[in-house]
């Protein structure tokens, strides 16, 4: 990275000068709802301001009354589950009663949505943006800018040691996410706080184009079980749905490529047999990892939606191989490799559940960045993410799932992913992970050591064979660089030698380079390149040319 932070000495006044550049942005976010408003004749926390029923297409059980209900329950997104679908999910706007209420994250209130089931119940509900916070929405997914904007919502589970498990699946666009409680933090007195984090450049994403006349959607579908020895509701609360540019003015984002297969899958590894269970299911043989090289034959023009997925499968019935027309698809760095994942489970043919491995970082730039204990608000501007090809199935089955859960060892990555059926097709499904690092609660404990590691987990319903996933294009993006300030601390001079040593502060993993110039006007000439950082200081030396005066610079490559 090239940056314009150096530091600057006169060698014939002996006077030292630094040049820094400006300090770091804050991020900039726009709320979009944060519930504080009612509609006399809606439910409590609803409202129509800004918002066109006619820019809508609802799932609701008849559309909502008259098409105008801003938030709806029991859409009926998932049809299969209809003999058990909770007939009383209720929504209702909460006021916070003090300024520290652990349910509410922005403003003063928040909406409340209390269940009457539990387990698969299809316990869901819808929430439409208006028509300015839309378009705004629309726009920003628009600009290709990679990993700028973020929509972000807040769900808040009081009482969190009363569920076995919680799920919640989000649907946005072609985009099938889900937020789980196991990746949510401490948010005050019996509350933990999940952060749905949806990049909004991508473009399996797939959201309404600016001036289409179709507003933002969400759909959340809740299952979940808890300890309640007779259930009688639950409670979990949303806020503050939000847009988040995480860029820092005039400042170019920088990308640092993490991993490449090309030089084989080294930093992959099986849990098994090292570690009997890590997400508690022992199984033999749960996960085979493979190299996968490009052949070539992917035509993008002609199979399936770009970027988004292949056409229908190419599965040989009974042996599941995967298809060699397709699998090119999952190939997403220019190195033309990827890891491939099989849960092929000798005896049974595939292992629906457990079929986990790691993926070590040690040595990357996230290595770099981790080891220097930034605060939040540093971390919020290097984004995570990497490319899951999610596996062709047999048909499209409402109730069956393909999903991935991610871990560090020591904390739960706040968003896991599933395989879309609602675009109804069986071909390979392209979903990019992406988080921020500030969302990630912590980092080690990885079960096999290399640290950093994320151990990955897939878990899926019975689709009658193995199923093939491919990993590729692992990065860390920095949406605001600003070069520390290099400061020379001191230097020593021969004159016999024309030999000088200079010592500067430095960041551990940089690189850096000397410059010379005879004055200000003429321009510097690179006396040496590409020197390591010694850590948090650097000294070399370099001979000068002839003269009697100059300046000498240091700045990071």
């Amino acid at each position: 990275m090239n940056t314009l932070n150096k530091s600057l000495l006169s060698l014939g006044l002996g006077m030292l000068g630094v040049l820094s550049l400006a300090t770091l942005q804050a991020q900039t976010t726009t709320v979009l709802d944060s519930f504080s408003e009612s509609t006399a004749g809606m439910p409590p926390g609803t409202t129509t301001n800004g918002f066109t029923p006619g820019r809508c297409t609802f799932h609701g059980k008849g559309g909502g009354p008259s098409g105008t209900q801003f938030c709806n329950t029991n859409i009926s997104l998932f049809p299969v589950y209809s003999p058990f679908r909770s007939p009383a999910t209720t929504m209702t706007q909460y006021t916070a009663t003090g300024p520290n209420d652990p349910f509410v994250s922005e403003g003063s209130n928040s909406m409340a949505i209390t269940f009457y089931q539990q387990g698969f119940a299809g316990s869901d509900f819808q929430i439409v943006l208006s028509d300015a916070n839309s378009l705004l929405v629309e726009q920003s997914a628009q600009s290709g800018q990679i990993g700028r904007y973020i929509l972000r919502y807040d769900m808040i589970f009081s009482n969190p040691s009363q569920y076995s498990y919680f799920n919640q699946n989000v649907f946005i666009g072609d985009d099938q996410d889900y937020l789980s409680i196991g990746g949510a933090a401490p948010n005050g007195t019996n509350s933990v706080l999940g952060v749905y984090s949806c990049a909004l450049e991508l473009p399996a994403l797939h959201l309404p184009s600016p001036g289409s006349g179709t507003n933002i959607e969400f759909y959340f579908a809740n299952n979940f079980a808890t300890t309640q020895t007779t259930f009688t509701n639950c409670t979990i609360y949303i806020d503050n749905i939000r847009l988040v540019d995480t860029y820092a003015s005039n400042s170019t984002p920088v990308i640092y490529p993490l991993l490449s297969f090309k030089n084989g899958i080294g930093v992959a590894t099986n849990l098994y047999p090292q570690v009997a269970s890590f997400y508690g299911n022992p199984t033999s043989d749960r996960t085979h990892l493979f190299l996968y090289q490009t052949n070539g034959l992917y035509n993008s023009a002609t199979n399936g939606i770009p970027y988004v997925c292949t056409g229908s499968n190419h599965l040989a019935f009974l042996t599941w191989v995967p298809s060699t027309n397709d699998t090119d698809f999952a190939v997403t760095e220019s190195d033309g490799y990827a890891l491939g994942v099989s849960n092929y489970c000798t005896g049974t043919g595939r292992n629906t559940y457990q079929a986990d491995f790691q993926i070590s970082f040690a040595g990357t730039k996230l290595a770099q960045i981790l080891s220097q204990n930034l605060p939040l608000p540093q971390l919020a501007h290097y984004t995570l993410r990497w490319d899951v090809s999610m596996p062709e199935v047999w048909s499209i089955a409402d109730g069956n799932y393909v999903n991935f859960t991610y871990s560090t060892g020591l904390a739960a990555l706040p968003m896991c992913q599933g395989r879309r059926e609602t675009i109804n097709q069986t071909g390979l499904q392209r979903l990019t992970y992406s988080t921020t690092l500030d969302q990630i609660a912590a980092w080690g404990g990885s079960p096999v050591g290399d640290d950093p590691a994320i151990v990955c987990f897939s878990d899926s319903s019975d689709m009658a064979g193995p199923l093939f996933y491919y990993f590729d294009n692992f990065q860390l993006i920095d949406t605001a660089p600003v070069s520390p300030t290099i400061t020379i601390t001191s230097y020593t001079y021969n004159p016999v030698t024309r030999q000088f040593t200079l010592t500067w502060t430095s960041q551990p993993g940089a690189n850096y380079t000397i410059q010379t110039s005879a004055n200000l006007l003429s321009g510097f000439t690179s006396l040496v390149t590409n020197i390591p950082s010694g850590g948090t200081t650097t000294s070399y030396t370099v001979t000068l040319p002839a003269g009697n005066m100059g300046y000498l610079r240091v700045f990071a490559q």
